[in-house]
């Protein structure tokens, strides 16, 4: 940021750091004005890293020249800025290959971009155009890289007058990372916009902490200034809402709150408790007192509840890792134990991607090894970094993993992070190991005395191989464990109540501690060599993806474990939102005894959504080990359940949660995908279908492949989608139904007309719902056009209360109805149980939510597969971390990568019977490339307020708040005037007949469970109202959408949650007519860590850009 002539000059940079911080923003605005402040100097870590950058773009601008590519380098020292662009549009209209140094000017922004690349797009220029390319030192892309792409393409498109499609980064790995700009640019203009209008209206700022502080130049003045304010924001763990409910209840300092003995609104007892004590003890400990703590009430499965007895054979764990590496390299795994009486430090290094996993299973052998020797020991580690890594490591280098699963399985790891957390409030300014080594060891005295210092000197080392650099590193990872030892030796025997009962280990085999590890490698070592004849005939992509494959369920199952003991360690008020869990039970009364050994009781809890169903067995909170109940009726309509269990396992609390169940035995499941794997192996050619699938391979028809199309696009779709479909010949095909395209009704359409020339037909999904919607529309369809059809659902009930005359419900996989059928709907337990083809069609609905692991297990039961769903809408719900590609579905991966299925691979339905066409014109834009259309009814479609205001669009309304998490009441608010807006609006539909809406005529979607009660309290009760889950396949003249979160400070999950490109699909696109999106305007300015988070925000941009509040 610069003044030249009055005139401020803004550039990439500028806009990076008041994305991080507005705050900085103002303070660099001081400085430039002013002049009466003093920034602090660079680090070492941002020194290296300019070093660094230099030296790859002229490495870059070397290897291009070496190439013979012709050249013209602006000059830049000595040179004003308007001068370089005069140069530079000199250079454009001579097109050369490549412009280094291109400039670039336009109002307020200007600058450098690295390198102009030309391509043969025609321009003003003449017959090519240029796009922009930029070096950059690190080798994973970030999001301010894409910001100044997309700032360099638009002031690039001004010139040459034409948009470039795509802009591109050379990191330092010698790769090229492609962005299309139409997936970032909204994001990058609303960003530049927001920069403009701050700096026009100046408005207060405060420092805040985020992210940024750690690197920001201004950090050191912030922390004085709370210092001196006795600021909330020096108070640990607090966030920005618990502040702004605190500031909006009279507390701004850190002393308020100690003295603080009054509720504060709308802020959890125990919440409360909690940061008073927190205020309290750094109040006295600022004010020179020495550490000090308080113990919180203890709960079994938190806290102190997972601490474990100390043994010899203990370990302690650190790691360290290098984010500029490319995609990261977690480089060192240090362990400190005990060997024959003394205590040892080993180092497991790593310095390539290959040395990383060797590393990683080196590390899991030396662990196994070391607890088959000390069975009672564990491994100690602070905060889930550690084993977050060793996850991820043993999928994507698929190496170790039974020994990762079985040391989880047997809980070896301890979390000590998680027992301070749960059990103790502390005096220190942070919840940090450095943090706490006040109580329990002397200050550091290192030259690698922080993470990102130790991130320094490793890449200097890769610069200069300099031995002395990894000695400092690993004495720093040594300090690192000894201090992990040292803290729990203190929390043992300092701070642990000597009462309390240790807890116990987990799940131990038969054969004694980790005795499965070894079998498990084996099999799957022997499985790998098998497979190579896979290699030689399909490729060794589809060789890797059946060895993933045949561990996907495993791997399913390993995060329900986790997930269950994650949460045993929660708070209960967090799980409100997780719609695995109840939270909040109540008792209503005492037990009362049901059978002899069993009993049940009766809770009420608060209002939420959840996937947990009667007939379940939900894990119940607190516990220390997971513990099931059976769920056995719950109603949604007084909030109340019942729960039954063995009086062998004791009274139910009076107060309690529910967790996930335990994972179901899926053996079925991975018998069949071994047996289909078996068979792809013996090349036995009875399943050529799936090797279609597996190979990606154009679908094949009785008149063979059909390079230009798999339809013509001159024909009646449903028509032409059916004669594709009955022409198949052992094959598979994708077709995608983007929202109210009709693929109910084209499916059913195609399995009709296959019964009707003697085809059998089986139908499947991931729920028995989805399967029984589809069957239903088979029988009415057959029933309209006289064709005999018998029709049978698998299900897990067969008392199921949503059933249909036409369709037959047997619970039993051998119902001699099930052989007689010549349609039948199962799920994949069902059908994984064949041997041999027994239908000659599987049509997969809603394949976009089915695995590839789970359509293997079904592939022998038909001779073709035909996968009908939309990638684009909701995804798969997945828990495990699969490497490859054997996590995605099976519509996607046949997709592979595209948002519309291309012509020659599958059919894609481009005409939206729903959607209005100014709302089908976003969606179309926004996900399906601009290849989706409304027919002619669905532009019959109008919505006219009772003042004549036409109220047909979509857009997003801007509602203003601050500090809201997972309940906004501004939002809430500005939906009931919207709704107060649509009284006496007049609806014509499609076929132009005429109705006043009513409230039962409008959808309202929310993220979250709490939102969703906070609406249900407001809002009439025929408004349908839920989350998006609830929706899909569910349409209305009206769909109005809450974000409810304030800003990305306040997310309570990830970006990918809130701002899922599916997810907003799916809520928008339920709308017939009106689709509108109550959003906090901060949200559009969330900030990003990665490009594919960028790519999220980027949607709600463009809604915002497409619609705004005009309609």
């Amino acid at each position: 940021m610069r003044k030249i002539d009055d005139e401020m000059r803004l550039s990439a940079s500028d806009l990076m750091r008041f994305k991080n911080c507005r705050h900085a923003t103002t303070l660099d605005l001081r400085l430039i004005e002013l002049g009466d402040l003093e920034p602090s100097e660079d680090g070492a870590e941002a020194e290296l890293l300019q070093r660094q950058g230099d030296e790859h773009e002229l490495a870059f601008l070397g290897q291009l020249a070496a190439h013979g590519r012709r050249i013209v380098e602006i000059p830049k020292d000595g040179v004003s800025l308007e001068e370089s662009v005069r140069l530079t549009l000199d250079a454009m209209l001579d097109g050369p290959d490549v412009i280094f140094q291109g400039a670039f000017l336009d109002g307020a922004w200007g600058g450098y971009s690295d390198f102009l690349e030309r391509v043969e797009r025609p321009s003003n220029l003449g017959a090519w155009s240029y796009e922009v390319v930029d070096t950059k030192l690190k080798r994973k892309p970030d999001p301010k890289h894409v910001l100044q792409l997309c700032l360099y393409s638009d002031l690039l498109a001004k010139v040459q007058g034409v948009s470039p499609e795509a802009a591109h980064l050379q990191p330092g790995d010698g790769s090229r990372f492609t962005v299309r700009l139409s997936e970032v640019s909204s994001y990058a203009r609303r960003s530049r916009r927001t920069l403009e209008a701050f700096l026009t209206e100046r408005p207060e700022t405060r420092p805040e902490p985020v992210s940024a502080c750690a690197l920001c130049r201004w950090s050191d003045r912030c922390e004085e200034r709370w210092e001196a304010e006795d600021s909330l924001a020096l108070v640990a763990g607090i966030n920005r809402s618990q502040r702004q409910k605190l500031e909006a209840a009279g507390i701004d300092t850190m002393a308020g709150l100690a003295a603080r003995v009054e509720r504060v609104p709308k802020m959890a007892a125990e919440t409360q408790r909690k940061l008073v004590a927190q205020a309290r003890l750094q109040s006295a400990r600022g004010a020179g007192g020495p550490p000090s703590f308080e113990l919180r009430d203890s709960e079994p499965g938190r806290g102190f509840g997972l601490l474990p007895a100390s043994d010899y054979g203990d370990v302690f764990y650190d790691i360290e890792g290098d984010p500029y590496f490319p995609g990261g390299l977690e480089y060192l795994h240090g362990v400190w134990f005990r060997e024959n009486g003394e205590w040892e430090f080993r180092a497991f290094w790593a310095h390539t991607r290959e040395e990383e996993g060797r590393a990683a299973a080196d590390l899991l052998a030396f662990l196994v090894e070391r607890m088959r020797l000390y069975p009672n020991a564990h491994v100690y580690h602070y905060a889930n970094y550690e084993v977050a890594v060793l996850r991820r490591l043993t999928a994507q280098h698929r190496t170790g993993e039974s020994a990762m699963d079985q040391l989880q399985r047997e809980r070896r790891f301890v979390d000590l992070f998680k027992v301070v957390s749960g059990a103790m409030v502390a005096s220190e300014k942070g919840y940090s190991i450095k943090d706490l080594e006040a109580f329990y060891m002397g200050k550091r005295a290192s030259d690698v005395a922080t993470a990102g210092a130790s991130v320094v000197f490793y890449e200097e080392w890769l610069q200069t191989q300099q031995q002395s650099l990894l000695d400092e590193i690993e004495a720093y990872n040594r300090t690192d464990c000894i201090s992990t030892q040292l803290l729990r030796d203190w929390l043992v025997s300092d701070v642990r109540p000597a009462a309390m009962p240790w807890p116990a280990l987990g799940i131990v085999p038969e054969g004694g501690t980790l005795s499965n590890v070894g079998v498990e490698d084996e099999e799957l070592d022997a499985l790998r060599a098998r497979l190579k004849p896979v290699s030689e005939r399909l490729g060794e992509r589809v060789a890797e993806l059946l060895l993933d494959l045949s561990q996907f369920h495993k791997r399913e199952d390993k995060p329900t474990w986790w997930a269950i003991f994650d949460r045993l360690a929660q708070e209960s008020e967090e799980l409100l939102d997780d719609l695995e869990c109840i939270q909040g039970l109540e008792a209503v009364g005492e037990p009362v005894k049901v059978t002899a050994k069993s009993f049940e009781r009766t809770y009420r809890f608060p209002a939420q959504e959840t996937k947990l169903r009667a007939g379940k067995a939900p894990c119940v909170k607190p516990a220390s080990m997971p513990e099931d109940v059976s769920l056995r009726s719950i109603d949604y309509d007084t909030n109340s359940l019942v729960l039954r269990r063995s009086s062998a396992k004791g009274k139910l609390p009076d107060r309690l949660d529910l967790l996930p169940p335990q994972p179901l035995r899926k053996s079925v499941l991975k018998n069949a995908v071994a047996a289909v794997t078996e068979e792809i192996i013996t090349n036995t050619g009875r399943l050529p279908a799936v090797e279609h699938l597996l190979r990606q391979a154009l679908p094949m028809f009785a008149d063979g492949f059909r390079p230009a199309g798999v339809i013509s696009n001159d024909g009646d779709l449903p028509t032409e989608t059916s004669r594709a479909i009955s022409t198949m010949a052992g094959t598979t095909l994708a077709i995608q139904g983007p929202p109210g395209t009709g693929k109910t009704y084209v499916s059913a359409l195609s399995i009709v007309n296959l019964v009707r020339a003697g085809k059998r037909v089986a139908v499947s999904s991931n729920s028995h719902k989805a399967i029984g919607n589809l069957l239903k529309a088979v029988v009415d369809r057959a029933r309209a056009e006289e064709v005999r059809c018998a029709v049978v659902q698998k299900t897990s009930d067969d008392g199921d209360d949503d059933t249909h005359p036409g369709i037959a419900c047997v619970s039993d996989n051998d119902a001699p109805e099930i052989a007689a059928a010549d349609v039948v709907g199962a799920t994949a337990w069902h059908f994984a149980r064949y041997t041999s083809a027994a239908y000659d069609y599987l049509i997969i609905d809603e394949a976009g939510q089915v695995s590839i692991a789970n359509l293997l297990a079904m592939a022998r039961c038909a001779r073709n597969i035909v996968l009908v769903g939309d990638p684009m809408q909701l995804p798969q719900p997945l828990q495990g971390n699969h490497p490859g590609d054997s996590g995605r579905s099976c519509l996607e991966y046949l997709v592979d990568g595209h948002r519309v299925v291309p012509s020659e691979r599958g059919i894609f339905m481009p005409l939206s019977r729903r959607m209005h066409p100014r709302i089908c014109s976003f969606i179309s834009n926004a996900v399906y490339e601009d290849r989706l259309r409304s027919d002619e009814g669905a532009g019959n479609q109008t919505l006219v307020s009772s003042s004549g205001r036409d109220l047909v669009g979509v857009g997003m309304r801007a509602v203003v708040h601050f500090g809201r998490s997972q309940v906004s009441f501004e939002e809430i608010d500005a939906i009931a005037s919207r709704i107060a807006e649509l009284e006496g609006a007049t609806y014509r539909d499609r076929d132009c007949r005429e109705r006043i809406i009513s409230s039962a005529d409008i959808l309202v979607v929310a993220p979250y469970n709490a939102q969703v009660n906070a609406l249900r309290a407001r809002l009439p009760s025929t408004v349908r109202i839920g989350t998006v889950d609830r929706f899909q396949g569910q349409e209305a003249p009206v769909c109005l959408i809450s974000m409810t979160t304030s800003s990305g400070e306040e997310l309570p999950r990830d970006i990918a949650f809130l701002f899922s490109l599916n997810r907003i699909n799916v809520a928008v696109s339920r709308a017939q007519v009106s689709a509108m999106v109550f959003a906090s305007p901060a949200l559009l300015e969330t900030q990003c860590r990665t490009i594919e988070e960028m790519k999220l925000v980027n949607a709600l941009c463009l809604l915002h850009e497409h619609g705004g509040d005009n309609f």
